[in-house]
């Protein structure tokens, strides 16, 4: 086999660019070079006022890159949402190697999307303007690649000029909402993996039916019967369809509170929560005056030894605490705590979604109980591993806060005293600490 002198690596190694399986792009990764590329070329011109790099000469590159990306980035947003389809049991399809027509792949995106969708709307409605301005002067990705089309005819002859600036603003804006695409594509992926959705009803349109549900309390009154026609009209549902909306929400630790019910934590109460932090206090008393002191940071000099001594001592008592610790508890802690405890802990890390923290509760009890029923030593070094965690009481307010949990929450704070701990807390109080962005729908609820 002939081997390749010219496509090849070589030294310096910093210079080798990583491709095919050694790179694994996606249509979004080959976009993204093609972009810059416009960009470089862009501000080369207009940062030379076109003396270096005429803008006659440039122009056609500049505007073939440009052109080159917006067809791979729609065509990554397809794939993202043929995708999204899957998982909501529907089939599109399209012919990605074969369609280059701008206009098409366009409409193709925008129709589909918009019926998967509604949030797709209105970034669509940024993004079209754009995207036909470029459909119209360079459809199929010839007229910045040759002088002349296939029947000898000359490009471009209805334009007499196209402006550099008016280039970088319009690509600019281009980018900045297709990478928003992009966003909104990746989100929503993640959201519907969730499965919190209807063949009617997104998961955002079930946030809204929350948000119009009256009070739970009030569901055995007569007038609860109106309410429900004007829901199924308003959200053109039939009875079995509004039925199991309802179910859906009535287990779900962010809606079930908008119509006065809080789903119970996974296999832990206020009581529970407080064995552990009783504990787990003792040998973390700083966290009450962590905020107003600041974060303490001691510089270890490995030639002391008092200090390498100190240290060790320090270990060796933190190890007995442990020890001590774990006598107490061992009797109480069994794989559905063990697993609370962990899925409360690891959910902050997150806190995007409150299903992944059912999620996290259902794979930490599956490995919690193979340990308790298989090795003790490794169920003791699983909950240890989590007592050691010197964010452990921060990690439990914020996805108590999270999911609805603001009684357990404050308890907690007043017990250890933790008022001035976090610089989040206002912020966890108000829910603001876990907005999400606005292209994904749920501010305006």
């Amino acid at each position: 086999m002939r081997k390749n002198n010219t496509f090849c690596g070589s030294e310096p190694t910093w210079a080798n660019a990583c491709v095919g399986n050694n790179g694994n792009p996606s249509y979004v990764e080959y976009s993204i070079g093609f972009s810059k590329a416009a960009n470089v070329l862009i501000d080369l011109v207009l940062s030379g006022r076109g003396f270096n790099y005429p803008v006659d000469e440039f122009i056609y590159p500049v505007c073939f890159n440009m052109r080159h990306s917006i067809e791979l980035r729609l065509k990554g947003a397809i794939e993202e949402l043929i995708e999204i389809s899957k998982i909501k049991n529907k089939i599109i399809h399209f012919d990605l190697s074969g369609s280059h027509h701008i206009g098409n792949i366009w409409t193709f995106f925008k129709n589909e999307s918009e019926k998967l969708d509604h949030r797709y709307i209105k970034i669509n409605e940024n993004l079209e303007s754009t995207i036909l301005d470029v459909s119209d002067i360079d459809s199929t990705g010839q007229t910045f690649r040759y002088p002349v089309d296939t029947e000898s005819q000359k490009h471009l002859t209805d334009v007499s000029t196209i402006s550099f600036s008016r280039l970088k603003i319009k690509f600019n804006e281009l980018e900045e909402n297709l990478g928003r695409l992009h966003f909104l594509n990746t989100y929503l992926l993640a959201e519907y993996r969730l499965k919190t959705f209807t063949t009617k009803m997104s998961r955002v349109k079930l946030f809204q039916l929350a948000n119009d549900l009256p009070n739970k309390s009030t569901w055995k009154d007569e007038e609860f019967k109106q309410v429900k026609l004007d829901l199924m009209n308003k959200y053109s549902l039939s009875s079995n369809d509004l039925t199991k909306s309802i179910k859906l929400i009535l287990n779900h630790y962010e809606m079930a509170p908008m119509i006065g019910e809080i789903p119970p934590l996974k296999s832990l109460c206020f009581d529970n929560i407080c064995l552990l932090l009783d504990e787990w206090i003792k040998i973390n008393p700083s966290i009450k005056t962590r905020h107003l002191s600041g974060p303490v940071i001691e510089s270890i000099d490995l030639s002391d030894i008092n200090g390498l001594t100190k240290i060790f001592e320090d270990m060796k008592q933190r190890h007995v605490a442990e020890e001590k610790m774990w006598d107490k508890l061992s009797t109480i802690i069994n794989p559905q705590i063990l697993a609370g405890f962990k899925a409360l802990f690891y959910f902050a890390r997150d806190k995007d979604f409150s299903e992944t923290y059912v999620l996290k509760y259902e794979y930490e009890l599956e490995e919690a109980s193979i340990y308790f029923n298989n090795n003790k030593d490794e169920f003791k070094k699983s909950f240890l591993h989590l007592y050691e965690k010197t964010n452990l009481i921060d990690n439990f307010i914020t996805s108590l806060f999270f999911l609805n949990h603001h009684k357990i929450a404050e308890a907690l704070i007043s017990r250890y005293e933790l008022g001035n701990s976090f610089t989040w807390l206002e912020e966890a109080r108000s829910r603001t600490l876990f907005k999400l962005p606005d292209i994904c729908g749920y501010n305006d609820i």
